[in-house]
């Protein structure tokens, strides 16, 4: 998703900027204690050793997250993965911070506290089961530094904060101490954990409702734009009848001796039959126009159903439907104007993707669903021409059409979808080129309310 994508982009800065902060910010206490406060550290350059591989680290970071973000348009990224090279510098930075730890006073560093942060930023920034490991390594990196740490003597507060390995046995102050941490560092994760997981649902319910509404309102320019279009050609339509009209009146009485006069008087009557069944599509049009969704539930088999969706196709001999004995007679309760509209689309392009006119199937059963609700599943079958992957992928686009010019506007699949979902329904494609497609359209058995 975009905006996934998009936020561990932004974690990734976020982290990159954070490490260079910690780089300055160690190198300026180092400088602080040594020139500051006048105290000797004897393991002075272990510390700057492991600074220098943490900016080390950062700077290949940032050159591999700038060629990513310069290359990303070309390139397949699978972004679960992204979490393993943060996690890896994030497990370095735990390990880092142990290794200066236990150069300098072990837990009674008061800079001890760090690993608190680098454990609420990796459960921000990573995965929940990177979190939680690096959770663990953290608890070992703290009891390690209970049994063994280089003290300075600034920071002594007492013989019950020796090393254990000086001491022999911990103190019940050290115990207390590292069930405080453990208890500490895992509250923190599992709520930071918790808190980043309900954001991301928010987000994506968030952006699903946006998709939604941009649908919606995609579906009410059309809707007028459909009922401008009924409108504007009413008028050539008319005139279209009452010329046709006129011929017929004409060619009443043919010529016997002129063959011509019959061939035409056939040409005049698949005009007129093609301009009613226009009519009819306008009058639809014009009248139902973005109300088809709204309409009201009607009590119908799926015989009717499917004599609705017939209705304004073309006959084709290649088209069957199969209903199974236990809903031959059963009733729906469906918007049926909108649904067989819907329906009719799907079939539409079944149809015309029969070139090689081989038989489309169309099965109607009754299938389980989640609960008691049970649904309806209309399977269509077609052995046309097939579609590619690019091709499924885009299918559901509004306007996105494989049809030659003039045969299709590429709405057919966006206008089905958005009235099988609003009546808490799917559709489902599955498609090889050359082979066929299979459409699954599945809606309630039961729709008690208005849709």
């Amino acid at each position: 998703m975009p905006g996934t994508n998009e936020r561990y982009l932004l974690n990734a800065s976020w982290l990159i900027k954070l490490r260079w902060v910690a780089v300055v910010g160690q190198l300026l206490t180092i400088a602080a204690v040594r020139f500051v406060f006048a105290i000797d550290i004897q393991m002075e350059w272990a510390l700057l050793t492991v600074i220098a591989l943490t900016a080390i680290s950062n700077a290949i970071f940032q050159v591999i997250f700038n060629w990513f973000i310069w290359q990303r348009n070309e390139l397949e990224f699978r972004w679960y993965s992204w979490y393993i090279l943060p996690g890896l510098l994030m497990l370095m930075d735990i390990l880092s911070l142990t290794t200066l730890l236990f150069a300098s006073g072990g837990p009674t560093n008061p800079f001890s506290l760090f690993f608190f942060v680098n454990l609420s930023l990796s459960a921000v920034v990573l995965s929940r089961r990177w979190a939680w490991s690096l959770n663990v390594l953290a608890i070992f990196c703290f009891a390690f530094l209970l049994y063994s740490h280089h003290e300075i003597k600034q920071l002594y507060l007492g013989q019950w904060m020796l090393p254990i390995r000086d001491t022999g046995q911990p103190s019940i102050q050290q115990v207390g101490l590292f069930v405080a941490f453990a208890a500490c560092s895992s509250v923190i994760v599992y709520f930071m954990t918790r808190l980043n997981h309900e954001l991301r649902q928010q987000e994506l319910g968030l952006r699903t409702v946006q998709q939604s509404q941009a649908r919606a309102e995609k579906l009410e320019a059309l809707g007028t734009l459909a009922a401008g279009a009924a409108h504007e050609l009413a008028s050539p339509l008319s005139t279209i009848a009452v010329v046709v009209g006129d011929l017929e009146a004409i060619l009443k009485t043919p010529n016997p001796e002129d063959p011509r006069d019959a061939e035409l008087v056939e040409d005049v009557r698949l005009i007129r039959s093609e301009l009613d069944r226009c009519r009819k599509i306008l009058d639809t049009m014009a009248t139902d126009s973005g109300q088809a969704i709204g309409e009201n539930i009607q009590e119908v088999t799926v015989k009717q159903l499917w004599d609705s969706v017939l209705d304004a196709m073309k006959p084709c001999k290649h088209l069957s439907l199969t209903v199974e004995d236990d809903i031959k007679h059963a009733q729906l309760r469906i918007p049926l104007m909108g649904l067989s509209q819907a329906i009719r689309g799907i079939v539409q392009n079944a149809v015309d993707a029969n070139f090689r006119n081989l038989p489309i199937r169309v099965i109607a059963e009754k299938i389980p669903g989640d609960g008691e609700l049970d649904y309806l599943c209309l399977t269509i079958k077609d052995k046309g021409e097939g579609m590619s992957q690019e091709t499924l992928e885009r299918i559901r686009e509004p306007f996105f059409t494989t049809k030659p010019t003039g045969k299709g506007m590429g709405l057919g699949v966006f206008l089905a979808q958005n009235v099988i979902e609003r009546i808490g329904g799917t559709l489902e494609f599955n498609s090889k080129a050359g082979i066929g497609t299979t459409v699954k359209i599945r809606f309630p058995f039961q729709q008690a309310s208005q849709v």
